[in-house]
């Protein structure tokens, strides 16, 4: 038996390269050499390891498909044996359909922020209204849901520029996502107090979106003095 150097496993006296690593003895001047690792790694990939990441994105989507449609006629069938018609089941039916537009839309439009936001924002929406239908059309789904998914998009979606077009990341990106935070605990009170008791009114959210803004305000006056160079040490007086 013979010892590899290089990973220490025990092979075959006739072997001359390791089945493990793949450490060669001899190479094809007869000289002692080694395998480089990114050759080693790349014959040891599995087939998934070696897709490129479009296709990895085009697999996950077409397995979220089977096991998603896969659901959905399961689902259907037991619902239409136990009552004889689609009554349960559509809310599982929803829920899928509305599972695979938003896989679909983060598989192949991830880097355009804008559309998978708006193509996300209608097929969430129309999952909140159906609801809402059938629920005996209560209403809740345009009046309060809507309006409060709408705002919530809006949110990310202004966050997300933000990252994108401030060159320094640091602090003042968190300050940003705490005022976000305040902003849209406002916008929820003022959409569940006109809901339910018909009128505009602020309460809670006024002293949540303080609290946010002098968070947001201490963690820019972080990142404002740290972007001039000063020290961690020197800055908290450690």
């Amino acid at each position: 038996m013979k010892t590899c150097p290089r990973c220490g496993v025990d092979f075959e006296e006739n072997l001359t390269v390791c089945p493990l690593c793949l450490y060669s003895e001899t190479g094809s001047a007869g000289n002692s050499e080694s395998i480089e690792p990114e050759t080693a790694d790349l014959r040891t990939l599995t087939g998934y390891g070696r897709l490129s990441k479009r296709q990895k994105r085009k697999l996950f989507w077409e397995i979220s498909v089977i096991v998603l449609l896969s659901g959905i006629l399961v689902t259907m069938i037991i619902d239409l044996i136990s009552t004889g018609l689609i009554s349960w089941s559509k809310y599982t039916i929803t829920a899928c359909l509305l599972l695979f537009v938003n896989i679909t839309l983060f598989s192949f439009l991830r880097h355009k922020m804008l559309l998978l936001l708006c193509g996300s924002f209608i097929t969430t929406s129309l999952l909140i209204i159906l609801l809402d239908i059938y629920s005996n059309k209560m209403g809740w789904g345009t009046q309060l849901g809507v309006p409060l998914l709408l705002s919530l998009y809006l949110a990310i979606y202004l966050i997300a520029i933000l990252f994108r077009k401030n060159s320094q990341h640091g602090f003042n990106m968190l300050g940003y996502i705490f005022m976000a935070t305040g902003l849209l605990s406002m916008w929820i009170e003022l959409c569940v107090s006109r809901y339910f008791q018909g009128r505009i009114k602020l309460s809670w959210s006024l002293i949540v979106m303080v609290c946010m803004l002098v968070i947001a305000g201490i963690l820019m006056y972080f990142h404002h003095r740290l972007k001039k160079g000063a020290e961690l040490r020197r800055f908290f007086h450690i």
